[in-house]
């Protein structure tokens, strides 16, 4: 699903204040998810980018699925493209699950304006990383089952599939493994649990939005750093994140705000 977009040069901003002993102490949620309801293959839909200062539009995504086999075994592949006013690809990702169980089971992002390429799979509950970037590889892997934690790429799945929880619950909080922020973080040579960041959600109300299916009942939820501290230090731009879904299952995505851009879903085509 869509991804938000974190720079290197945020993560390691990110990275410096952790540092500095801002590292969260409480590290919780729940393991690998099945999201099997959420992958409807023949599903399309695009994102308009709108800078929030200029008012000016910046830039689209484009999403769909596809069934796909692969050694035998059938996946459901998410696919996205970030593109350029003029239509230039400036990011392209791909998010594969299982077509049984609804499991992520692989996930690239290739950024041709930093030239660099992510790839993370899952085996069991073992995540491993690998970047390829300006010539050098970095790699390493991650236990989901010991931390627990909602890998990035798989976020905007994760609060979908639980939002009735979410707006049903007081002080709901997950923990968030930011990938490219343990990159940072073993390269300055400290432990990669920092990039797990415990993040709260708080309902911000229903509103009635204006969509491609229609006028619809929406509900909008902020996500940010659990720790007061990690609050007040950290630029809002870069530690708060607003999403809007469709009240009715399966919770549409309709918009996000992040940093001083909004996305704006301009077109769906459902499977029938």
């Amino acid at each position: 699903m869509l991804q938000m977009k974190i720079k290197i040069s945020s993560l390691i901003f990110f990275c410096n204040l952790l540092l500095a002993g801002l590292l969260l102490d409480r590290v919780s949620v729940i393991a690998q998810e099945s999201y099997l309801s959420q992958l409807l293959p023949g599903i399309e839909f695009s994102f308009q980018h709108l800078n929030l200062k200029s008012s000016e539009f910046t830039g689209k995504s484009h999403f769909n699925y596809e069934i796909l086999t692969k050694a035998g075994t059938k996946f459901i592949v998410e696919k996205n493209e970030n593109t350029k006013p003029d239509g230039k690809v400036f990011t392209r990702k791909t998010l594969w699950f299982d077509a049984e169980s609804g499991l992520p089971n692989f996930y690239e992002e290739e950024d041709f304006r930093e030239d660099f390429r992510i790839t993370n799979s899952y085996s069991g509950e073992v995540m491993q990383t690998r970047l390829e970037k300006d010539g050098r590889v970095l790699e390493f892997e991650t236990s989901l089952s010991q931390e627990k934690a909602v890998p990035f790429e798989v976020v905007i799945f994760y609060l979908r599939k639980n939002l009735q929880e979410i707006l049903q619950t007081k002080d709901y909080s997950f923990t968030l493994f930011i990938p490219l922020l343990a990159i940072e973080l073993e390269k300055k040579g400290f432990p990669r649990s920092m990039s797990m960041i415990r993040m709260m959600v708080e309902p911000q109300g229903e509103i009635q939005m204006e969509t491609p299916l229609g006028v619809q009942t929406a509900q909008t939820i902020l996500v940010l750093p659990e720790s007061g501290l990690l609050r007040a230090l950290l630029p809002r731009e870069k530690t708060h994140f607003e999403f809007t879904f469709t009240a009715a299952a399966p919770h549409h995505l309709l918009q996000f705000e992040e940093g001083k851009t909004r996305h704006v879903l301009t077109h769906l085509i459902l499977t029938e």
